[in-house]
């Protein structure tokens, strides 16, 4: 694994870093929005937006790898 990962350009090394932190803050947001919700927010915004926010981290971290991998094959042609 090392060796695959020191053969990666470093552009999609930070695309999937990038990626990475974002899917992360998305699902952390979802989590504190619904964990939240009725004690510190209004329940019926929360978890609906909750819900949206879980279903956004996976096209999120998807995005990401389908970019880093573009830019993989464009640099290694």
């Amino acid at each position: 694994m090392k060796d695959i990962l020191s053969e990666i350009n470093p552009i999609s090394k930070h695309i999937f870093l990038i990626g990475f932190i974002t899917a992360v803050l998305i699902v952390a947001a979802s989590a504190v929005l619904y964990f939240g919700a009725g004690r510190l927010w209004d329940y019926y915004f929360c978890i609906p937006l909750s819900e949206k926010l879980l279903a956004a981290s996976r096209p999120a971290g998807v995005s990401a790898c389908a970019s880093a991998l573009l830019v993989e094959y464009r640099t290694k042609i």
